[in-house]
């Protein structure tokens, strides 16, 4: 049982993932003027003892957190894993997280998960589906479900524009969107389409935080790694996005080439003055 109240998490605050390289840091120091909350896997949290356990209970008394799983699998054919989501409730109401996200994608067949996020099939026939699972997710955790866009390198013959698909589906389910913007950029890139153009048609009250992450640049495409600082286009992006939509919390993503988390407060740092 929750034994602090839940945290708001205001509109124009930022944060960064809760990484192993940094939590001692963030126990040992006092709170940080410039992380105003922590995101975090429940996957790599739930049900566990011990030292990671008290670790983690202190660093939420500190700072506010958000949860952004791994493994719903939203958008597979297979039965919902309620053991599974039912455990991500009792994390959540545990450590008081009100915002709890996952992907639009598919990661498990009938063999289990499959290790990646695979994109779902963008057609008219889907979203009833989509939309009834969702509902029934919502239900289990007692909360609005967010679900993020995912970068993808493959498309499906004869599917609905992605914008087009989304705008379909928060209408029908009454999800909320994580807007991850690089994969905005990215996914734009690679299929061709107009990343800001996209951002405006999402409806904005919908969007309950953004992402922002780096990738890599190659010759004729653009490949989502998480592993490098945010490009210049994304920043461009993200400032016309908050111009579009407003302020929302902002994560900034870095789960490969970790850096100190002096360095990373710094870049987290910029990129607000650069939206500012």
């Amino acid at each position: 049982m929750c034994q602090w109240r839940m945290r708001e998490i205001a509109r124009n605050s930022a944060g960064i993932g809760l990484r192993n390289e940094h939590i001692l840091a963030l126990l040992q120091q006092p709170k940080r003027q410039g992380i105003d909350f922590l995101e975090l896997a429940p996957d790599n949290w739930m049900n566990i003892g011990g030292a990671k356990k008290e670790y983690l209970a202190d660093v939420s008394k500190k700072y506010p957190l958000i949860a952004h799983s791994l493994s719903l699998s939203i958008g597979d054919v297979c039965p919902l894993n309620e053991t599974y989501i039912n455990d991500v409730r009792r994390f959540l109401d545990e450590y008081c997280i009100d915002i709890y996200s996952d992907h639009l994608c598919f990661s498990r067949d009938s063999h289990g998960y499959l290790y990646d996020l695979l994109p779902v099939p963008r057609f008219a026939d889907t979203l009833p589906y989509l939309a009834q699972r969702i509902d029934h997710v919502q239900n289990l955790l007692g909360r609005r479900l967010v679900l993020e866009n995912v970068s993808s390198y493959h498309r499906y013959a004869g599917e609905m524009p992605e914008s087009e698909f989304w705008g379909e589906l928060l209408q029908r389910s009454g999800c909320g969107m994580l807007l991850d913007i690089n994969n905005v950029y990215v996914n734009a890139f690679n299929h061709g389409f107009d990343a800001l153009d996209y951002i405006r048609s999402i409806p904005g009250g919908a969007i309950v935080y953004y992402h922002i992450a780096g990738h890599l640049k190659y010759e004729e495409f653009r490949l989502d790694t998480h592993g490098t600082s945010v490009q210049e286009d994304v920043m461009e992006l993200v400032k016309q996005t908050f111009h579009l939509h407003g302020d929302r919390p902002l994560l900034l993503e870095r789960d490969n080439n970790v850096p100190p988390l002096d360095d990373l407060c710094e870049e987290l740092a910029a990129l607000r003055a650069y939206i500012a």
